[in-house]
């Protein structure tokens, strides 16, 4: 009897263990401020499954990617007081797109397929969600990507580099818009930094040379 109790205390452990790692994901997607996309990083396994919901006004423009380590693994999005999915992960892929969204709340679920779920398989993934676009759709406004693209655009041009050795940091909030703060490889003349100006509009107003000797 002794034995048995001593033997049964580490498997029992392990399914208390086991079930604590193993629930859902239920979580609400805010962006920081002056941002318009964020992404995520999770991990599933088994039958466990994540929610993400995603509040958007009507006619905003909506992106989501998702990009997970297991082939099983898969997303699907419902819109705002629907009960079927939209999208459905398995069958259109991991990309969805609303260029006129619903006023309300969107709900992305990712999960494994039953046989992968049934092995108890792992999936890793990233999720990116972006919102652009005034409320009413108005203009499809200017994503994040986008300010990144000309910001990279204008400094590889000036400063005569690739634009793969431009790097820049996140967006910021600026006193009169928004900046990105980055670095150029210059080879044997080294690392130069600089910034990106932005209006509240989310325009490219100016670039910065941030390193005392300039180029």
């Amino acid at each position: 009897m002794k034995i048995r109790l001593l033997l049964g205390l580490p498997v029992a452990l392990w399914l208390l263990s086991s079930a604590a790692s193993a629930q859902s994901i239920d979580r609400q997607v805010s962006f920081a401020p002056g941002t318009t996309a964020r992404e995520i990083r999770g991990t599933l396994r088994g039958n466990t499954d994540a929610t993400y919901r995603l509040r958007t006004g009507s006619g905003q423009v909506l992106q989501v990617l998702f990009s997970p380590s297991n082939r099983s693994c898969y997303f699907n999005a419902f819109a705002p007081g629907q009960e079927g999915a939209v999208h459905i992960g398995s069958s259109a892929g991991n990309e969805f797109g609303q260029s006129a969204t619903i006023a309300g709340e969107y709900r992305f679920q990712i999960y494994l397929m039953r046989n992968a779920a049934r092995r108890n398989e792992t999936c890793r993934y990233r999720i990116s969600f972006e919102v652009t676009g005034a409320v009413g759709g108005v203009s499809p406004g200017t994503s994040d990507r986008m300010m990144r693209d000309q910001c990279q655009s204008r400094v590889a041009d000036m400063y005569a580099v690739p634009p793969p050795r431009v790097r820049m940091g996140a967006l910021r909030r600026a006193a009169n818009g928004l900046r990105l703060d980055g670095t150029v490889d210059k080879g044997a003349e080294g690392i130069k930094k600089f910034r990106c100006l932005f209006t509240p509009a989310r325009q490219l107003r100016d670039v910065m040379a941030m390193t005392p000797d300039g180029e």
